[in-house]
């Protein structure tokens, strides 16, 4: 009994022997079998005589507000492998790399030029040429330019408060164009697309936004022309051109007045005027008396006296009335002694 016991831990001592002899047995295939897969794998054999591509950057030349040429930029050698890209890169930051904005300029070495797009006006930039192997990007020296101030964005506002003599206008500044606006205002003209600097511009101040002008000096019955301006460094901008026609400084209630030959006095005719007018009498024989030789802006009366007439002929008589750069004239007709009104009704 004893040796029966005995026996049998023999035997699952073995089989357990048996089972971790086996486990190490597939460790050991499975170390042999990886080993011999990565034998079979090709490797990279890094190549110590390759490096990265040398290259220069070029002179920047052609600047304007949103363009610049970046020539003579140079892949002095590929390094051992070939140059796959090419061109330069650039940013408002220093050391730009290509995953800035870059341009693409072929491969290979040699020399290069870029054209450089995009660019915001009055910038400074920064520029490095780059050049791409297989062992990776190199890059140049790093260059730097500012584009070129543009003329300003501006509208011209609307003509409001309209006289025969003046009228109210002015712009608004939206965008500088990169450099501070040193003189604004607006020009006019009788004559299309005026001008900065003619006579006729106002100036009102500096800087963007919206600013006024009052327009003086007009003639009445005029045609004009008018643009507001901005100046900066880059030059004077026109907002559109818009126009303007001044009324007539002057108007009648009448221009002409048939009177009975009694005569009569407080005759009157309604003056409106822009500006303050004056009254005469230019072909009388003195039977006609002006009450009122001046009146002011808006409506006011023009007042007169006739004499009776006494003869055997109508008389006429003229009153101009003169305003700014025009003048009106009234014609006065009294009828002769026993004349009569002709109202169109004769029976």
């Amino acid at each position: 009994m004893f040796f029966t016991k005995l026996h049998r831990r023999d035997i699952q001592m073995n089989n357990l022997l048996n089972n971790k002899l086996s486990i190490m047995k597939k460790i050991v295939l499975l170390l042999i079998t990886g080993l011999l897969l990565y034998s079979c794998t090709p490797q990279e054999n890094p190549d110590p005589n390759k490096t990265k591509p040398t290259v220069t950057t070029g002179q920047i030349t052609g600047i304007t507000t949103t363009t610049a040429t970046c020539s003579d930029n140079n892949v002095t050698a590929d390094g051992g492998a070939a140059v796959t890209a090419r061109g330069v890169c650039w940013s408002t930051t220093q050391n730009p790399t290509t995953t800035n904005s870059k341009t693409s300029n072929g491969t290979g070495v040699g020399a290069y030029s870029s054209n450089l797009t995009g660019l915001s006006p009055k910038t400074t930039y920064y520029v490095r040429a780059y050049a791409t192997n297989s062992k990776g990007t190199a890059y140049g020296e790093q260059k730097t330019f500012t584009t070129l101030a543009a003329i300003a964005s501006l509208t011209t506002t609307a003509v409001t408060n309209i006289t025969s003599y003046g009228a109210d206008t002015g712009g608004n500044i939206t965008n500088n164009g990169g450099s501070d606006i040193t003189s604004r205002g607006v020009c006019w003209s009788t004559a299309a697309n005026p001008t900065a600097d003619l006579a006729t511009h106002t100036q009102d101040g500096s800087g963007s936004g919206v600013f006024t002008s009052t327009l003086t000096g007009l003639a009445s019955r005029t045609t004009y022309y008018i643009r507001a301006y901005a100046i900066n460094a880059a030059g004077t901008a026109y907002g559109q051109q818009i126009t303007l026609t001044t009324p007539a400084s002057i108007s009648l209630s009448k221009t002409s007045l048939t009177i009975a030959a009694e005569g009569g006095t407080n005759n009157s005719v309604t003056v409106t005027a822009y500006l303050a007018w004056t009254a005469e009498v230019t072909s009388s024989s003195g039977w006609l008396t002006l009450n009122t030789t001046s009146g002011d802006v808006a409506s006011s009366q023009l007042s007169f006296d006739v004499q009776p007439n006494t003869t055997s002929q109508d008389r006429n008589a003229t009153i101009r009335i003169s305003c700014q750069d025009m003048h009106l004239d009234i014609t006065i007709t009294q009828l002769r002694a026993g004349g009569y009104i002709d109202d169109g009704n004769l029976l």
